[in-house]
């Protein structure tokens, strides 16, 4: 079931007896639980119609909770919130679940909160889906998206911002909605009443930046030659316990995307034709700088840097080097001007 297909069902109030959650967009999931509530147990009558399950449990308290009958109301519902029964797909709790769901009476709806769930195990969850339920996979939202939802969020505080400072806000802050929400809470108190218009400038004061953006800005001081600030920031990352081998990974992928840019203008594509060969979602002006910040390295060097990138990956993951050494190596190597 999508996203887009469970928004139906809620608005229509034709909800299912039975409904899997997971996934890392937590925001939106706890968001939509929180629409199914209202719609079939309202008001006072969450009192009675509403049953949660807290962490850990065993299927008999779930049926138990799923058995009982509604109160001043058609429905009731149960919300099971990271029960454990689904890490283990051969335990009997699971196979209880599995093999009491089909009979479900049609009066409850009972909803599995399960956000860490392994998507490779989906398939496991066909019984649901063979029930009339839904399994939805809350994915972090693409940027454009979120730029809408952020545009909407500011515009409610009365507050504008220029579309290029809007993208810098959301990459910045990174895809989840919820810190998305909370930067925007607090860019909107530092602004105060009087001011309307966001600038670049209250972003940065604000704004708690991903580790993504931070690996980001660690790439521009590197293609821009600034060695000690890339240093200095990669301790920073250090200290704050980012993984190596994530730094490793987005580093090596800026690299690749100089080459790729340089390969592509040699083609004479424009930097708004060759966002669609990027990975991750880009604004043009971002290709173009990375077209630009690509004129320091030849394509010989840059694809001589792919590989000792991709040689420093293996050398993490096999053991053969310690993580923070092959990064800091690499950046070295980067930063050589040759």
């Amino acid at each position: 079931m999508t996203y887009d297909e469970l928004n139906k069902l809620i608005k229509s109030g034709a909800v299912p007896r039975v409904l899997f959650f997971f996934g890392e967009e937590r925001f939106m999931l706890d968001n939509r639980i929180a629409a199914i509530k209202k719609k079939l147990a309202p008001g006072e009558l969450a009192e009675f119609n509403c049953a949660v399950i807290d962490g850990k449990t065993g299927a008999d308290e779930i049926i138990a909770a799923a058995e009982v009958l509604p109160q001043g109301g058609d429905r009731r519902l149960i919300i099971v919130k990271d029960s454990g029964l689904f890490a283990n797909l051969t335990a009997s709790g699971f196979k209880s679940i599995k093999n009491y769901v089909p009979d479900l009476p049609d009066c409850a709806c009972l909803i599995f909160r399960e956000p860490d769930f392994d998507p490779k195990k989906q398939k496991s969850l066909k019984f649901i889906e063979d029930a009339g339920g839904g399994v939805v996979n809350f994915e972090y939202q693409p940027v454009n998206k979120l730029e809408v939802w952020v545009e909407k969020r500011l515009e409610k505080a009365d507050k504008q911002i220029l579309a290029k400072d809007l993208s810098y806000f959301v990459r910045s802050s990174g895809p989840s909605m919820s810190k998305l929400d909370k930067e925007c809470g607090k860019l909107i108190l530092y602004m105060g009443e009087k001011r309307r218009n966001v600038t670049r400038a209250d972003i940065d004061a604000v704004v708690d930046k991903s580790a993504e953006v931070r690996i980001y800005d660690v790439f521009g001081n590197i293609t821009a030659g600034r060695g000690g600030a890339a240093m200095e920031q990669l301790c920073g990352l250090k200290r704050d316990n980012v993984r190596p081998t994530v730094v490793l990974s987005v580093i090596l992928d800026g690299v690749y995307e100089l080459l790729l840019c340089k390969l592509l203008a040699q083609d004479g594509m424009s930097a708004r034709e060759m966002t669609d060969y990027f990975d991750r979602r880009v604004p043009s002006f971002a290709v173009g700088k990375a077209i630009e910040n690509g004129k320091r390295y030849s394509e010989g060097r840059l694809k001589r840097l792919v590989d000792r990138g991709l040689k420093y990956s293996v050398d993490i993951k096999t053991g053969r080097m310690d993580g923070w050494n092959a990064v800091e190596l690499y950046v070295s190597e980067l930063l050589l001007k040759k």
